[in-house]
């Protein structure tokens, strides 16, 4: 009986959740709630696992993430390199519709990809979901783009497929996959809606939970930003507010005139144009830990920022400097972790929650941007009496670090790809 009454309990959260979704309609804006895919609040799973089991599975899913990141950060425009793997699927899930009349539609939105794609009957193969699978023959707004088209050949490893329409094949660097078909439909957020180039896959496989797919948010022509500015005039700009990990309450995601973000405490830094496009590069100049300071190398769009990695992935010798400022800081007692995964921990000398026994470390960007991250930012209670440090170290080769969600959990954090800025604003993203 109490087990029935927990799963009663949970899908009655479920129905609030969703159904208290926002959208704010203005000029050329919209909003909608984001939910991590590991909370009460996700319609991914309703999951046993313990806390420690849950943090370790999204450390391990980050660190997946980032080595195909790096990856492709490392080796984009390389002689002979082959269709380059995207990085793994996100944390964070948002929920919108597609096709006329529309369809519900989960994705985790990624903005360490362009392409967004859906499952589609006929399914060759098909994981799992929430959702019904979307059907573009009950469509009246979709259409298929043709293999001599512009989009074609902007997506990597497109082929032709059967009577001239454009085929696509994308891996993520966490072993799923999808395959399909290539068409434009209509992805409505409330009462806006606006065209888009989306995947329809017919062949899916791997670790994307219930959900109905991927939301891309990167910067490349392909992506949902990219194409609400070309086919809806809609200008390129996002932002989003993330909730603390696992903490059970709605984020959002903001889109056009919605997304400014302004007011006391912003501060900006430029976005750096490399290869990949896809990717948001910025410079990291300094680490601060009290008096100490710790220079990251002088190279433009050194880092790069990423809602879908969790851990924040810092070059080596950057982060040995970061343990050695902690280690002289922080008075509570070193401990291990009990799963033997992380570098630095700490007992409960320290409190995350109550910031309380670890110090405030301030991220320098360029633009004169200096970021103060907060304990529960930077660390997380594993355990009981276990508290470990978040920030983890890259492999001495990597040229890129990464700045993963955690650290930027409470704060509203802006994407404008006109201005080629990005900016932070602290906020309470619950």
């Amino acid at each position: 009986m109490v087990a029935t009454i927990s799963i009663f309990f949970l899908l009655f959260l479920l129905l609030i959740s969703f159904s208290q979704t926002t959208i704010i309609n203005g000029d050329n804006g919209f909003t909608t709630s984001l939910f991590h895919r590991d909370s009460l609040l996700s319609p991914l799973e309703f999951s046993t696992l313990s806390h420690y089991d849950r943090l370790s599975n999204a450390f391990r899913r980050s660190l997946s993430r980032s080595a195909a990141l790096l990856n492709r950060a490392a080796t984009s425009g390389a002689v002979g390199l082959q269709s380059p793997i995207a990085p793994g699927s996100g944390e964070y899930l948002m929920s919108v519709s597609i096709g006329t009349p529309p369809v519900d539609y989960i994705g985790l939105a990624d903005t360490g990809s362009d392409l967004t794609w859906a499952q589609c009957l006929p399914c060759v193969k098909c994981f799992k979901q929430s959702r019904p699978i979307f059907n573009p023959l009950k469509s009246t707004s979709f259409s298929h783009v043709p293999c001599n088209s512009q989009i074609c050949q902007a997506i990597d490893d497109a082929h032709c497929g059967v009577q001239g329409v454009c085929d696509y094949s994308y891996t993520y660097g966490d072993q799923t996959y999808t395959k399909g078909d290539l068409g434009l439909e209509k992805i409505t957020i409330g009462s806006s809606s606006v065209k888009s180039v989306i995947g329809c896959g017919h062949e899916s496989g791997g670790g994307f939970g219930f959900a109905s797919g991927v939301i891309g948010l990167g910067g490349g022509q392909l992506s949902l930003v990219s194409q609400m500015s070309q086919t809806s005039g809609i200008s390129r700009r996002f932002s989003y507010c993330l909730p603390t990990l696992l903490s059970h309450a709605n984020g959002k995601i903001n889109f056009g005139q919605n997304a400014v973000v302004s007011g006391p405490g912003v501060v900006s830094t430029p976005l750096i144009s490399k290869d990949p496009v896809t990717y948001y590069y910025i410079t990291l100049e300094a680490i601060s830990i009290g008096n100490e300071r710790h220079m990251a190398s002088a190279k433009q769009g050194n880092v790069i920022i990423d809602s879908g990695t969790t851990l924040t992935v810092l070059p080596k010798e950057l982060y040995d400097g970061v343990v050695s400022s902690l280690l002289k800081v922080v008075k509570a007692k070193r401990v291990k972790d009990p799963g033997s995964f992380w570098d630095l921990c700490f007992d409960d000398g320290i409190n995350v929650a109550a910031s309380s026994g670890i110090p405030i470390i301030t991220t320098h960007f360029s633009g004169g941007a200096n970021v103060n991250l907060l304990p529960v930012n930077t660390f997380q209670k594993v355990a009981n009496n276990v508290n470990c440090l978040t920030l983890t170290a890259a492999s001495p080769t990597d040229e890129f670090g990464i700045i993963g969600n955690l650290a930027q959990a409470n704060f509203l954090i802006g994407y404008d790809l006109e201005a080629k800025r990005l900016s932070f604003k602290p906020t309470v993203c619950t």
